[in-house]
């Protein structure tokens, strides 16, 4: 049983990476030696010492001290991270797993004094956490397991009962040789990258498993996101998908999905019941918004609904679809949810925590699971995940 979340912080919980590079190009530019991110990139993850030591013997930066490095980084980090917007997609995840009863730890490479200035500047404190681990608490940094061995005593978990969340080859390694599961996150690591270095699945950014809210469903999110195959793929309903690894903000996809589905609307053909329904999918492969609109027939039972229209026109562009968010958009107030028959046929490209949206002309969009709407969906029995 799934009893605890470890997390490391840079590029997990914290966009502090390329701060972290753009202190460190700065500090090589004060003793005249010309660095650049990718000089940095490999050593991403392994601690300040390493962080300086890699790029210091790469470029054969003589003068370099790592003594001076460090309170070069301290007080310019100290110094600007208070006003950068560092917090990543997700991080209130923290939080919202430690109210629902998971115990939630953090293991940072970094020295203490940054892992406790990126809590704050991602707007955590240290009483989200039930342990902290940092490069100071022990000897051997990733990918060594020392860290993360060192949170599961904290938290007195065995490893099996724990999944760790990370974003740099050398974290993942560590967290596996701990006997850990890994979670990668692409915000600094393409997928094919973090298989290659044991990740046992892959998300974008914490957000994708963040929709939870209680301790049966975070367990379910973190199981699910483990359910990726070889290559990034993941089962959406009956299907398997590789998800689009970047997509636009959110609130644009939202935005534009809403306007898809109401200008959709306007085309219904409805001359029975005059209840017209606008739809739109955006697929999750690709991140395309594909409309659909009501057709009614002579013969009712042959009517065809806005988000089945929606979704069969996506399946005759790109093929099996994943279903990354569905819109609905109708006259009513509040607005209408999708038919039991829809919502079944929406089970067939989704996940449980795709996301409906609700929307009409004068009230603004609700947002749903697919699993509140369907909890229990029919999926065939021999291609169930």
């Amino acid at each position: 049983m799934l009893k605890a979340f470890i997390f490391d912080m840079d590029g997990v919980l914290a966009d502090s990476e390329d701060l972290s590079m753009r202190i460190g190009i700065e500090y090589f530019a004060s003793i005249g030696i010309a660095a650049g991110r990718e000089d940095f990139r490999p050593f991403l993850g392994m601690g300040e010492e390493g962080f300086f030591a890699g790029p210091a013997g790469k470029l054969g930066a003589e003068g370099y001290s790592y003594s001076e490095a460090s309170a070069f980084f301290r007080s310019r980090y100290l110094e600007i991270v208070g006003d950068s917007r560092i917090a990543l997609p997700g991080a209130d995840i923290v939080r919202k797993a430690h109210r629902c009863g998971i115990l939630t730890a953090l293991a940072s490479s970094a020295p203490r004094w940054k892992a406790m200035a990126n809590i704050e500047a991602v707007g955590l404190t240290a009483d989200d956490f039930d342990s902290i681990a940092t490069g100071e608490d022990i000897k051997r940094n990733k990918p060594e397991k020392d860290i993360y061995e060192l949170s599961l005593i904290r938290l007195g978990v065995d490893a099996s009962e724990a999944v760790v969340f990370e974003d740099a080859a050398a974290g993942i390694e560590s967290g596996k040789r701990a006997s850990c599961r890994v979670i990668a996150l692409t915000t600094t690591l393409d997928a094919a990258s973090a298989y290659d270095a044991g990740a046992d699945g892959v998300i974008p950014d914490l957000s994708a498993i963040s929709g939870f809210s209680s301790r049966e469903e975070a367990v379910r999110f973190a199981e699910e996101a483990m359910k990726r195959m070889p290559g990034g793929k993941v089962r959406y309903g009956a299907v398997m998908i590789e998800p689009l690894e970047r997509r636009m903000p959110r609130s644009f996809t939202l935005r534009k999905a809403i306007e898809a589905a109401a200008a959709a609307r306007e085309n219904a053909y409805v001359p029975f019941s005059r209840y017209r329904v606008g739809a739109a999918v955006v697929s999750a492969a690709t991140g395309r918004i594909y409309p659909g609109c009501n057709v009614e027939n002579s013969s009712f039972g042959a009517t065809i609904c806005a988000e089945r229209n929606a979704i069969t026109t996506a399946v005759a562009e790109e093929g099996a679809i994943g279903i990354d968010m569905l819109v609905v958009f109708s006259e009513d107030d509040p607005p209408a949810p999708p038919c039991a028959a829809c919502l079944q046929v929406i089970a067939e490209f989704s996940r449980p925590e795709t996301e409906i949206v609700l929307a009409s002309p004068g009230t603004g969009p609700r947002s749903y699971r697919l699993s509140q709407l369907l909890p229990m969906p029919f999926i065939f029995p021999t291609i169930r995940g």
